[in-house]
């Protein structure tokens, strides 16, 4: 089994409720969020495989994206023959995909991202395995796919601007093959189901003084 990538990670400094715009332009050294808001929770950005066996040698009863061993990085993508810079440098996934990580599950929405300006890659997915494929990929907990977004890493400059919702994110899937530069999106830490009990009852309170 491959071990895990060295941790890259912004820490949280937001309540969970808090909704707001989170972007990555991965011109600093640590990957870490550079503009907009902060997540409110721990997020891990890392190169990634799939993976269909145990430790034993054995099939997952769910097959699912783990962190692969190697480094994450960021760098100017002319720098590697794929195009004029997007704005500075750009995460590497030209070789394997890459998987952002949440220490605690997010609902996100208006998903946006700019690919590098080459017509590389766009790995048709074959054999069911979706490391290679062209979809943006949202997994739950559980490894289970929430939902995708098709991007077309053949247009040179491809952007994605996604207003859906997904919810109960723990792990966002970019397919290989391509830089990704100013990756953005909204999120909002799920609660807790004890602070949304606490939440209720607040309201609830709130709600009979304002009739008293």
């Amino acid at each position: 089994m491959k071990s895990l990538l060295t941790t890259l990670a912004t820490t949280a400094v937001l309540a969970p409720f808090v909704h707001g715009i989170t972007t990555f332009d991965f011109e600093n050294p640590d990957l870490t969020v550079t503009s907009g808001t902060p997540l409110g929770t721990l997020v891990i950005i890392q190169n990634a495989y799939w993976e269909t066996l145990d430790d034993n040698g054995d099939p997952l009863a769910v097959p699912g994206f783990r962190a692969d061993i190697g480094s994450t990085i960021a760098l100017d993508p002319s720098l590697a023959g794929y195009g004029p810079a997007i704005s500075g440098k750009a995460l590497d996934g030209t070789n394997n995909p890459l998987m952002f990580t949440f220490a605690s599950a997010m609902n996100l929405s208006n998903f946006g991202v700019f690919l590098d300006n080459s017509s590389f890659g766009n790995i048709p997915q074959t054999g069911g395995n979706p490391a290679f494929g062209t979809n943006i990929l949202f997994y739950d907990a559980a490894d289970s796919l929430i939902g995708f977004i098709a991007l077309d890493q053949t247009v040179s400059g491809f952007s994605v601007a996604d207003g859906g919702t997904y919810n109960d994110v723990s792990k966002v899937i970019l397919p290989s093959g391509a830089f990704y530069d100013n990756l953005s999106f909204t999120g909002q830490a799920v609660p807790e189901p004890a602070s949304a009990a606490l939440a209720c009852l607040g309201a609830l309170a709130l709600f009979k003084r304002r009739r008293a």
